[in-house]
């Protein structure tokens, strides 16, 4: 009995992890029972039947209409989430946005973080370029829409003080043409 009256429950041991071999759950490795081998002999995640919607042009598409993405431990591979003709579009885009371009600056154009890789942001469904951004702003714009709206629709749910936003935008727009002026 402990000081309290209270019964003295034995102590667990603490394993030292250090000396204690690593075990691996199996449960817990990526693995699928559910491929199918292409033509050309790649390993696939999924059924040779099976459907996937296309993120850009959200059709619904058999898995051949869709490139390989990554490969995982099983040996089999992922898909993009983009059909092959989005992509190839996407990336045609991207190459004459890049003839457009104004010279890399040193900068996120949006951010204003030195980083070493940016990229080219452009208006999807053209060539225009739009500016020089760090991978974070690139794509935290896109997953808010690529667009005005969303972005605006994003402020909207952080402060739902139309007053208070038009405010801040007002300071961030002031701030921005200091910075180019």
């Amino acid at each position: 009995m402990d000081h309290y009256g209270g019964e003295i429950m034995p102590e667990k041991r603490k394993k030292n992890l250090n000396t204690t071999p690593l075990q691996i759950n199996k449960q817990h490795r990526k693995t699928s029972r559910d491929f199918h081998f292409r033509s050309d002999g790649i390993k696939i995640v999924g059924k040779e039947t099976d459907m996937q919607e296309c993120k850009e042009c959200r059709r619904i598409l058999p898995t051949t209409a869709f490139t390989t993405k990554s490969f995982r431990e099983d040996g089999a591979y992922t898909l993009q989430k983009a059909c092959r003709e989005c992509k190839t579009t996407l990336y045609k885009e991207q190459r004459e946005s890049r003839k457009n371009a104004s010279p890399k600056p040193e900068r996120c154009e949006r951010c204003h973080k030195k980083v070493e890789k940016l990229q080219i942001d452009h208006l999807h469904g053209t060539f225009t370029f739009r500016g020089w951004l760090c991978r974070e702003c690139n794509t935290g714009i896109g997953s808010l829409g690529d667009n005005l709206e969303g972005v605006l629709q994003a402020a909207v749910y952080l402060e739902n003080d139309k007053n208070k936003i038009i405010e801040i935008l007002d300071k961030v727009y002031n701030e921005v043409f200091a910075r180019t002026a």
